[in-house]
Order: C-alpha cells, then structure tokens, then sequence
C-alpha cells in the first residue's frame, strides 16, 4: 500500500516540479527585456539555470544513495523551489536577481535526480525501463500544463503573476511531499562510498547511454524549445500559435514516453527502438518543414516529440538498468549531469551555425547528427539490454 502511494506521489512531484519551473519560462525572456536586460544578460539568465544543473545533479545522485530518505530529500528540493519562486517574487523587477533567482531554480531542477533515482525503488526490477517511461512522461504533463497555464495567467494578468502561479505549484508539490512514507528494503544493501559512486564514469555502458541522451537533448533544446519558434514567427504565428507549438511538443512527449516498456516496446527491442525514434528525429529536422505553412511546422512538432520521449525514456531506463540498486542515484545524477550539456551546448551550436551559414545549414546538421544517434543506437547500445522493461 506504501509503495502505491509513494509511486502516485513521485509522479505527482514530477509533475508539480516541472510545471512550477516552468510557467514562467515563455515569457522570461520578454520580462527581462522589459526590465533592461540586454541579449548577453537574458543569455546568462538561461545559463545560470543549466550550469546549476551540471554542477549538481551528479553528486546531488550520489548523496540521495548515501542518505536514503526519500521523504527528506524531496522535501528539500521543493523547499528550494519556493525560495527560487519567492526570489521571483519579490525581486522587484531586478535583473541580477533574476538572474539569481534563476540559478536557485537550476539548483531544484537538479532534484530531478532524486525523483528518477526514488521512483526506481518502488517498481520491480523487471519494469524498470517501462517505470522511467512513466516518469519522463508525468514530466512532460507538468510542462504541457505549465505552457497551458502561462499563456492564461500572462494574457489576463501580466508577466509578474507567472512568479506567483509557480510559487503556488510549489507549495502545493512540497506540502505532498509530507505523504511520501519510508520504505525500507526488502534486503540491505551496502551503501556505496562516495569513490565508488564518483568511478561510475568507468562504466562504459552508463558513458554510451549518457551520450544517447545528450544527443536526444540536443534535438529538443536546439530545434523544438528554441529555433522552431523562430522559424513559427517568420512565418507569421500569432502569439497563440507560438504557445500552441511548446504544447503540441510536450503532449506528444507525454504520450510517446508511455510507450517505453510496453509489449511493442519489448518487441521491437530498445535498440531498434532507439533507433527508429531517431530516425523520426531526423526527419523532423527536415528543412522543408519550416518553410511551408504552420500545419507543417505542427508537424516536424510531432516528430520532434515522439523521438524525444522514447529517447528520454529508454536511455533514462537503460541507465537504471546498467548499474546495482545502490548506485542508481548516483548513475542517474551523471546520466542528468551529461545530458545537461546537450540542453546547453545545443542551443549555442545551433544558433552559431545558422548566424554563419543560415536556418537551413543548421537544420541540416541536426539532421546529420540524428543520422549518427540511429547508428549509435546499434553500436553502443549492447544486445543484453533490448528486451529489458
């Protein structure tokens, strides 16, 4: 009965987490412009938060395995979340507190870690892949509510009342995390030490689906968060096509991350799996359908969203799967801590590229790098792991 409850509330966290970091963030960007923030300044902005992620979420896993108190450790997390949206709130239209502000909430959303790391214990060990799937997937409802919720509470009150509906999520997610109950191991485990948990970057299988996952990343933070919109308004989207875009890429993600662990899923295999939904990333970055009309840009949104979710998905599984129950918050904190990377690096590549050789070159490398995951995904990924669930 614990272990249903827990497993309802750790879906509700990853739900709640997401969409408190997120309600705001469509329109961050235009409120700090508003309030004299330059183009350099709005950059570290977005990079106080990635940085915090990279930093953190690796040794965050390590130290969720050590302690083992789950109850205690998502409490903390969404303690801090209130205090980045209160900061927020109160920061009385100062860049440089947003910019801090920021940063704490790069800090919470390194609990990301502990909510995957956590989940595992409460599924067996031969649902672990499909458990991941469900995970990622509560995730993406989070951030499709939290699009659906900004463009209401911006359009009727103002940039400022996104701070407050985050503040609100928070308190809600970190008052549910008081239910969460202590369940204690069916066996003891042995606690790793911290230099076992910091030589998991031996582990070459942990390397391989880190780097699945950062290309997954890259895909998502590149294309579907930040240059499709660019390419929304060039064709002449209106301010409710430009949010109808971000939610038509998290419900899908949602959806697609539900298939992950499913008896088609073990059929395929996790191998062709991956490699299919690469492949369908690729597509997605297909110049053609940036240039169209706005149907068709809907509709590299879709492809964009099934690779991501099932990519998120099984590599987060796998990752679970590679290492012994003791370690898995601290696998999980590096697998979070890589693919962060992507989430920063991708952006800056992409707008590199087409600053020098235009939209379309840029599309055309993602393409290309789509192209090498699907190759990868055969290579790296070893055969022991394509039935697992």
């Amino acid at each position: 009965m614990e272990v249903k409850r827990n497993i309802v509330i750790m879906n509700l966290a990853a739900a709640l987490i997401w969409m408190s970091m997120y309600v705001y963030v469509p329109t961050l960007p235009a409120y700090a412009a508003s309030i004299g923030a330059n183009v350099v300044m709005i950059g570290i902005i977005g990079g106080s938060y990635g940085v915090m992620q990279i930093v953190l979420r690796w040794p965050l896993g390590a130290v969720s395995d050590k302690i083992g108190k789950d109850r205690l450790m998502m409490i903390t997390g969404f303690a801090i979340l209130v205090v980045s949206c209160l900061l927020f709130v109160l920061q009385n239209d100062n860049v440089y507190m947003v910019v801090f502000a920021r940063g704490v909430a790069g800090a919470a959303a390194a609990w990301w870690v502990v909510i995957s790391a956590s989940y595992a214990k409460y599924n067996s060990e031969d649902k672990q892949v499909k458990a991941q799937g469900v995970i990622n997937a509560s995730a993406s409802i989070g951030k499709f509510a939290a699009a659906a919720l900004c463009s209401v509470v911006a359009q009727f009150f103002g940039y400022h009342a996104t701070f407050v509906a985050s503040l609100v999520v928070a308190v809600i997610g970190m008052a549910l995390m008081f239910g969460l109950k202590e369940v204690k191991p069916k066996k003891e485990v042995a606690v790793p030490s911290m230099k076992e948990q910091f030589l998991l970057v031996k582990n070459k299988h942990l390397l391989a689906f880190s780097a699945l996952g950062i290309l997954s990343q890259f895909l998502c933070f590149s294309t579907a968060n930040t240059f499709t919109p660019v390419a929304a308004e060039a064709l002449g989207a209106d301010n409710v096509q430009l949010g109808l875009i971000i939610l038509v890429f998290f419900i899908v993600t949602a959806i697609s991350a539900f298939f992950v662990g499913t008896k088609p899923y073990k059929a395929m295999g996790a191998r062709n799996a991956l490699a299919i939904s690469f492949a369908i990333g690729a597509l997605s970055c297909l110049p053609a359908l940036y240039h169209i009309n706005m149907a068709w840009l809907y509709f590299g949104q879709v492809l964009s969203g099934v690779c991501y979710g099932i990519t998120q998905g099984i590599t987060a599984g796998l990752v679970i799967r590679c290492v012994p129950p003791a370690q898995r918050g601290g696998a999980t904190g590096f697998f979070q801590s890589a693919y962060a990377v992507g989430i920063l690096a991708g952006p800056v590549i992409m707008g590199y590229v087409i600053d020098r050789s235009g939209f379309d070159a840029a599309y055309w490398m993602m393409l290309a790098l789509m192209g090498v995951a699907v190759l990868l995904s055969y290579i790296v990924v070893p055969r022991q792991y394509d039935k697992m669930t």
